[in-house]
């Protein structure tokens, strides 16, 4: 049999996959209670009890935000599980315009102006645990929509062995971060755990001897013996005028929460050339990607080449419910891709027959989506000498990342379906996110 080359078959299996798979409906009896306790607080006119409700219902099941998504004639309450919305209940709009109303108050929002955007935050104390919610309105055609963002402290910071880093990309990071200067970027679509990988990371730099300053826009969570500031472009306190300022105050690292313009990222990049740890993200697809995209910015690539030490970039997906998982039957194409992915990375000396995959069935646990909470997956650039050189002679991204394979890059699509070997994941979610 003639093996089709890796593209052609990664293609293949995602064509079959995404086209057989169901739509998969997230449904618990939980929904059901929330609903329940909710409009019975709404209808004993405790609209504090019942917005405290959807909070903790939303800690409950792992929800990053919560949606109030607005139609003609109701309001549907949505919650983003594991990064996927996930309808909740609906309200009528006399429920919705209390609640709304008392959002606005909590978050210190104008109650009357209902034409253009705000945005603001309100915290609660729930379980020992002090809870941030950042609140977001925007006026649509029927109503306001509003989104809830839910920062939870206890969950901004993991140990770092628990960043689901392979040994080969844990040992380069670990490299990467205990050097006295360069600069580190981490790359990511929005919603991909830049958080938790960011301060994740500065606390483990962080210890007495050095001096950690932040940038941030804005300061999500307090970091003890961590010295944060925050951007207030109102009051024309933009990154690079308030980056300048920082450098001044004699740091040892530097976290720049984004780099969104040429002036922040000269200012960073000369930072790190000046003896400076420097930590920053951009918004690329790939590791790769991001060398262009700062090119494109128009630093010079003699200086990117000299500056720059480690590109991480970053996806989240779903994990396997492990109290639903069963072994599934391997496909032809999975095995193909298996075997292709483990020639490209050097490990066909592996059985591929030896390998299982799992599928799930359906639990409540995990709410009947046959997943439950979430793992990262990676793809890492770590510039050698040789690298440099490939940058600085303006080398196309395809080489650098040809000449960075003889270096252990695993790329993310290649990490992912490690881990689905792994059991930590699926296929079809790799594909999904991919």
């Amino acid at each position: 049999m003639v093996v089709p080359k890796k593209q052609n078959v990664w293609d293949l299996l995602k064509k079959e996959i995404l086209k057989n798979e169901e739509k998969k409906i997230y449904y618990s009896e939980k929904f059901k209670k929330i609903e329940d306790k909710v409009k019975k607080s709404l209808k004993d006119q405790k609209t504090d009890d019942a917005l405290n409700d959807v909070t903790i219902w939303a800690l409950v099941l792992w929800s990053s935000d919560v949606h109030y998504e607005t139609f003609d004639n109701y309001i549907v309450v949505r919650f983003r599980i594991d990064w996927v919305l996930v309808d909740i209940f609906r309200l009528t709009l006399k429920e919705y315009k209390t609640i709304l109303e008392r959002l606005k108050y909590s978050s210190s929002l104008k109650l009357n102006i209902t034409t253009i955007p705000q945005d603001w935050k309100f915290s609660l104390f729930i379980e020992n645990r002090n809870i941030d919610v950042r609140v977001s309105t925007l006026p649509v055609w029927a109503f306001e929509n509003v989104v809830c963002r839910i920062l939870d402290n206890t969950n901004a910071i993991i140990d770092f062995d628990k960043l689901w880093f392979f040994w080969t990309t844990k040992r380069i990071l670990e490299k990467s971060i205990t050097k006295k200067n360069g600069m580190i970027l981490v790359t990511w679509p929005t919603g991909s755990g830049k958080t938790t990988t960011l301060y994740t990371i500065l606390s483990k730099l962080n210890t007495r001897e050095k001096k950690v300053i932040t940038l941030e826009d804005p300061i999500e969570y307090k970091l003890d013996w961590v010295i944060q500031s925050e951007v207030n472009e109102k009051n024309w306190f933009t990154f690079k005028s308030w980056l300048r300022a920082l450098l001044r105050q004699d740091p040892d690292i530097i976290m720049v929460w984004e780099i969104r313009d040429y002036e922040t990222l000269e200012t960073a990049t000369n930072a790190s050339l000046t003896w400076h740890l420097v930590l920053s993200t951009l918004h690329t697809k790939s590791a790769a990607d991001t060398l262009d995209r700062v090119i494109n910015m128009w630093l010079k690539p003699y200086i990117l080449a000299s500056a720059l030490d480690t590109i991480i970039a970053q996806r989240l997906v779903r994990k396997i419910c492990p109290y639903c998982k069963v072994e599934k039957e391997r496909t032809a194409l999975e095995i193909s891709i298996i075997e292709n992915m483990m020639r490209e990375i050097w490990m066909s000396s592996l059985w591929s027959k030896n390998i299982k995959l799992y599928e799930w069935l359906w639990c409540e646990k995990c709410n009947n989506s046959w997943y439950l909470w979430r793992i990262w997956i990676y793809e890492i650039i770590s510039l050698n000498e040789q690298l440099r050189n490939l940058i600085r002679q303006w080398s196309t991204t395809q080489e650098i990342i040809t000449s960075a394979r003889d270096w252990d890059l695993i790329t993310m699509k290649e990490d992912g379906i490690l881990k689905a070997i792994k059991w930590y994941t699926t296929i079809e979610e790799i594909l999904r996110v991919i």
